[in-house]
């Protein structure tokens, strides 16, 4: 140990992560990284008096007070800017603080400089069957409603309840939770999607922002059970989720043209099928503790004797997130 620092890179998470910290530290605020086998080992506190000894210090954008940040740095250390959420969640006054004051950046973002996000997708070897013969046109024949969307926040950056307002006038929509007329407990959550799965052909996995990157378990939680995600978002989605496993609305010239083309694939067994091919090819693992060994890792390797800043993290990470938004009056998605 040199300088007072610990024999393990230590990570410090100076903010609290929607006001709640890891559950597995210990009363002191400190623990070994010690998840599904992370292939390096580093320590991860909470408790500030481990600032001047830490090696990464970790600030959540969600929960960031600008009045809050450290008023003194070691010359080692790699502060690092955290989120999972899209951009309008952080102020750009907050952000415009950050300049040249962030060494790494750890988001969803797939030119981050740590990859951190909701889903990890890896192909199955070998290959499985996951449905015996005729059990998968069982379940479509089941079905007998459109589509279900299940959604708290009403009013959304990226417009996604005027798009649905549109799309409703085409097809059957049943929407659940706070902002529609169906209920179903998001204390069972489980239970709900194997409803919607049972009933229904089609999930609306819609984004409450259309940003670069941004993909959520909106998606890969209907993935889990037997229908369709709709996707509605900024993310490049052959890159995010398994080969034909989903429907893109960007990809459609309108919410009427979305609608006529849902309508055929309901029909149409040949082609509902065609969705769930990948099934029995492709793992899917949710967010979990794993992504910290990214972070792990980056501090025992030469990245972290390099010099790094981001000069700009409100052009980083506003203004390249080129967020778009759905236009009722122009009917497109604008930026």
């Amino acid at each position: 140990m040199n300088d007072g620092k610990p024999d393990l890179p230590r990570i410090l998470f100076w903010t609290k992560i929607y006001d709640d910290w890891f559950s597995d530290l210990t009363e002191e605020g400190v623990a070994e990284l010690e998840y599904k086998g992370c292939p390096d080992r580093c320590y991860i506190a909470n408790h500030r008096r481990m600032l001047k000894v830490s090696d990464a210090v970790v600030f959540y954008g969600h929960d960031l007070n600008p009045k809050e940040m450290p008023e003194e740095r070691a010359t080692f250390q790699k502060w690092v800017y955290w989120s999972l959420e899209p951009p309008w969640h952080t102020p750009v006054a907050l952000l415009k603080g950050l300049n040249n004051t962030i060494n790494w950046t750890m988001t969803y973002r797939l030119d981050s400089d740590i990859l951190d996000n909701y889903v990890t997708i890896t192909k199955m070897t070998p290959a499985k069957q996951p449905y015996s013969k005729g059990s998968l046109e069982s379940i479509w024949k089941r079905k007998f409603k459109m589509a279900a969307w299940a959604v708290t926040s009403c009013e959304t950056s990226g417009k996604r309840e005027h798009y649905v307002r549109e799309l409703r006038k085409y097809i059957d929509v049943d929407v659940y939770g706070y902002c529609g007329e169906h209920e179903c407990s998001r204390k069972n959550e489980t239970a709900c999607y194997e409803m919607f799965a049972r009933d229904y052909f089609f999930y609306l996995s819609f984004e409450n922002c259309i940003c670069r990157d941004y993909v959520t378990e909106k998606l890969f939680k209907p993935l889990r059970h037997d229908i369709i995600p709709v996707v509605y978002g900024g993310a490049n989605y052959s890159d995010a989720a398994p080969p034909g496993s989903y429907i893109d609305a960007l990809s459609f010239e309108s919410p009427m043209h979305l609608a006529r083309h849902l309508k055929k694939v309901a029909k149409d067994f040949n082609l509902y099928k065609q969705h769930f091919n990948w099934k029995g090819k492709y793992n899917i693992e949710p967010w979990d503790y794993y992504n910290f060994c990214a972070l792990c890792r980056k501090l025992h390797s030469e990245d972290f004797k390099k010099s790094s800043v981001v000069p700009d993290m409100h052009h980083w990470w506003n203004t390249t997130s080129y967020c778009r938004a759905w236009n009722k009056y122009t009917q497109k998605f604008e930026y």
